[in-house]
């Protein structure tokens, strides 16, 4: 569908648009060296009572057998990548007066990001705005560390009144895993899904982050036909707004030794069907 300018302004420049994919990669670098480093030290403190038990169950031959279990319970968990539900496809739509969009695939824009430490971690994404459909997946595998992925897609609006508000909603589908295995030890398993709003002077310079919404999705296996989103914010004529909605996971794990160990994994398929920006 082709939108009206005039409601929605001009479409930022290639430039504009690296520019923020490269916000938001640094914004989840950083996000994940930090959460390295809380999680270190929190290793620290773990080490002690987790470091006595294991001396204590050494040549356990019931811990092995559980380390085994959990062995294979997290390998055929990571063989299995959900779709999330069916949804109807929704018509493209603008109108005059308090300004209504609603955008629909193809969405402007696609972002993906994946990082990961340790010898078999590992952190995929894949994200297609033509069909705004998306997916994270982040395994840390027999050996453990860190996974993590962020996936997003998007559009841009630049309001009509000098002032006012606007109100952005998207109501995707998903399907998510977050699971964690652990024997005498500890592992995390996190995801989220929510909606970005960046806000721009005309001439392309970043102002703000005026909506930052991360939402949980669940732990362990889940999915929902419809999981809304909604953001409110002020707004006026003399910047533009890249409007997004994003998702992602990470999974942090030590690996498998014969006694005891630790692995997680998290996971995210996400289809958007429409994005709706309404200002008043």
């Amino acid at each position: 569908m082709k939108y009206d300018e005039r409601l929605i302004g001009r479409k930022p420049s290639d430039a504009v648009v690296a520019a923020s994919k490269k916000r938001l990669e640094d914004m989840f670098k950083k996000k994940f060296d930090d959460l390295r480093e809380q999680r270190k030290a929190q290793r620290l403190v773990e080490a002690a009572s987790f470091g006595s038990l294991r001396d204590m169950a050494k040549s356990d031959p019931k811990l092995a057998e559980a380390v085994k279990e959990a062995k294979m319970q997290h390998a055929a968990r990571s063989k299995h990548k959900a779709k999330p539900p069916t949804r109807a496809k929704v018509a493209g739509r603008q109108h005059l007066g308090s300004v209504q969009v609603t955008f629909v695939p193809p969405f402007t824009w696609g972002w993906q990001w994946n990082a990961q430490t340790g010898e078999d971690a590992s952190a995929s994404v894949n994200v297609d705005a033509n069909a705004g459909e998306m997916d994270f997946f982040c395994d840390t595998g027999s050996n453990g560390k860190t996974a993590a992925a962020a996936v997003a897609v998007g559009g841009f609006f630049q309001p009509m009144a000098d002032n006012g508000l606007m109100e952005v909603f998207a109501n995707p589908s998903i399907s998510y895993d977050a699971n964690t295995w652990t024997v005498f030890d500890s592992a995390h398993a996190g995801n989220f899904i929510g909606l970005y709003v960046g806000q721009y002077t005309l001439d392309g310079a970043f102002v703000q982050a005026v909506i930052d919404q991360q939402i949980g999705m669940g732990s362990g296996q889940g999915s929902t036909s419809g999981f809304p989103l909604f953001g409110l914010t002020p707004c006026d004529s003399d910047h533009f707004y890249e409007v997004w909605v994003w998702a992602g996971g990470d999974a942090e794990a030590d690996g498998w030794s014969a006694f005891w160990g630790s692995a997680a994994l998290s996971s995210g398929t996400i289809n958007v069907p429409s994005i709706s920006v309404f200002a008043f």
